[in-house]
């Protein structure tokens, strides 16, 4: 009878996290808690042209190979329509032939932790990711210092009434590809926009390992990201 690797208990975790719900590309290579490698593509939204050939140099480099894995985690959204699709379509595939579990991670969730070990930004009572949902829309989150999350708004305009949501006596923390939205309607007093993150797949490394040890994994054959809003097609203009 095979055994599946995601039982196995005596060897180090390795998990290939991958990360495309935002512009840039990237994948890491977690070994229980800890980043073990990482590779990002900063031309946007190229995870089609390079995710494979991306992880193939990445095992490369590192002397392993696919059956070293012993799970896949995605950054799940919401986010890219594309980049979400490609990075599914790709995980469900390693994960059938390998025969190891999908782990999915909010990427809203992945961003918090991210700014808050990687940037070291945990000073503030409210973090707020936001990804560009286009025009002045925005995918965001509140979450608190524990990572708890409070609030999730999947279509979040930015306008003069966004200020109506923040407790002045609290302190936010504004970051993601859509947080420059908010410069013009924000409390500098209270809210601080955070312009220097982005995220990583080495973000989703340690959530990854909590979901595996905890045994938290998707139905692969049925698994469907947080895609929020249907795709924008724009024609082409003749």
């Amino acid at each position: 009878m095979k055994k599946n690797k995601h039982i196995v208990s005596n060897i180090a975790t390795k998990i290939l996290c991958i990360e495309t719900a935002n512009a840039v590309t990237s994948i890491a290579i977690t070994e229980n808690n800890n980043c073990l490698c990482v590779k990002t593509l900063s031309d946007a939204n190229k995870a089609a042209d390079s995710l494979h050939t991306l992880l193939a140099s990445m095992l490369a480099e590192q002397h392993l190979k696919m059956n070293d894995l012993h799970a896949i985690a995605i950054s799940a959204g919401p986010g890219s329509y594309t980049g979400l699709r490609i990075a599914v379509a790709a995980a469900k595939a390693y994960c059938f032939a390998l025969d190891i579990p999908l782990i999915a991670i909010s990427t809203l969730e992945s961003m918090v932790h991210g700014v808050q070990t990687r940037y070291h930004q945990n000073e503030y009572d409210v973090f707020v990711p936001m990804i560009d949902a286009r025009r002045m829309e925005v995918f965001a989150a509140f979450y608190n210092q524990k990572s708890e999350k409070q609030q999730t708004f999947s279509g979040l305009i930015i306008d003069a009434n966004f200020p109506e949501l923040l407790d002045a006596n609290k302190k936010y923390l504004l970051f993601g590809n859509g947080a420059i939205k908010t410069s013009t309607f924000i409390n500098k007093e209270n809210s601080t926009l955070f312009t220097d993150f982005s995220h990583c797949a080495s973000d989703l490394c340690s959530l990854a390992f909590y979901h595996f040890v905890n045994k938290q994994f998707e139905e692969i054959a049925y698994f469907e990201p947080n895609y929020t809003k249907q795709v924008h097609i724009t024609s082409q203009k003749k």
